[in-house]
């Protein structure tokens, strides 16, 4: 099971370095493991792809970044062959390379959002793409330096590739223990959110711009705890927080890449009429921030069919394939 890493720097823990960060859907990285172990299973034309973005990304070329949704996904599965093939594919080919947990990324927008309206001084906001240790991961079960037992000689220098290193096997247990991870319900969430759309779909005799606003009030809705939070963290009032929202919350382009997203995506889907599914929230939320700070997204045909017409909306410099093929093929016109 060996595989390469790259270990950034606490001064530098996002070395990107002008290389194209693309980040794949789970059933673009189930291409990529079929695409090395059951090669029958996949189209020629998918598999040349998979196997050449596999040797760009190991090559240093591209980055693949996991996130906490492929170590989730991957982690539930009960089928121990496949489980280690994926897992393989993602530890290879992401190369230590994450995406940051995308509940942290919307907390980093919305504080850097109210901060600028309240004229709080702020930390600027950690990069998305990044080396840093853990980053993947909620904050809330982040290993940090209060809770990993660090040796007493370790050189300040080689901390951060300390933790990068033990990042990393953390991971590994993540994708490869035995047991499957349990993954949460999200029954509750799915049936409050079709409750609304269903209603919404009746209102038919509403312009589609009303049930557009309409729709975006229930993603505001859906948001009020985390713009709370925010605004407890950097020390913004509430009434500064309702201002920020009542200001910015129709606007086009609220300035915050993965919510401007992710609430028109969200939209889209309402007013649209379609069916909600358990998985949609974790393929909306992640994809959104990954088309907010990645080059290019790979996805299934009906989520990047949803998110072509925000990132267009927005003019968002990504790009969106639901094919390995046409990815590679824009890298290698680059």
């Amino acid at each position: 099971y060996g595989f390469e890493c790259e270990l950034g720097t606490a001064r530098d823990p996002s070395p990107t370095r002008g290389r194209p960060v693309v980040y794949l859907d789970q059933n673009q990285w189930s291409t990529l493991s079929k695409s090395l172990f059951a090669p029958q299973r996949v189209s020629d034309s998918e598999r040349l792809a998979a196997v050449r973005l596999l040797r760009m990304a190991e090559a240093g070329e591209v980055i693949l970044p996991l996130s906490s949704a492929h170590l989730s996904e991957t982690g539930a599965w009960s089928n121990d062959v496949g489980r280690a093939e994926l897992s393989r594919t993602i530890l290879a080919g992401s190369r230590g390379w994450q995406m940051r947990d995308a509940l942290e990324v919307r907390a980093g927008e919305f504080r850097q959002r109210l901060a600028a309206l309240a004229g709080i001084d702020i930390a600027p906001p950690a990069p998305v793409i990044t080396l840093e240790p853990y980053a993947a991961l909620d904050p809330s079960i982040r290993a940090d330096d209060e809770r990993v037992s660090l040796p007493d000689d370790l050189p300040e220098a080689w901390k951060f590739g300390y933790l990068s290193t033990l990042s990393n096997t953390v991971y590994v247990g993540c994708l490869l223990d035995r047991e499957p991870t349990p993954r949460g319900s999200l029954a509750g969430w799915l049936a409050r959110v079709q409750r609304f759309s269903s209603w919404l779909d009746g209102e038919r005799q509403r312009s589609k711009s009303d049930r557009r606003k309409a729709a975006q009030l229930f993603a505001a809705a859906d948001a009020t705890k985390e713009i709370a939070n925010a605004a407890a963290e950097i020390g913004a009032t509430p009434a500064q927080a309702t201002e920020w929202f009542a200001g910015a919350w129709d606007q086009g382009c609220l300035g915050a890449p993965a919510i401007t997203l992710f609430r028109s995506v969200m939209a889209d889907k309402m007013v649209a009429g379609a069916r909600w599914e358990e998985n949609d929230l974790t393929d909306l939320m992640y994809l959104c921030t990954a088309a907010g700070y990645a080059d290019h997204v790979v996805g299934e045909r009906r989520t990047i069919g949803l998110l072509r017409q925000s990132v267009r909306r927005f003019d968002t410099a990504v790009q969106l394939h639901t094919r390995l093929g046409t990815l590679v093929q824009s890298l290698d016109q680059v």
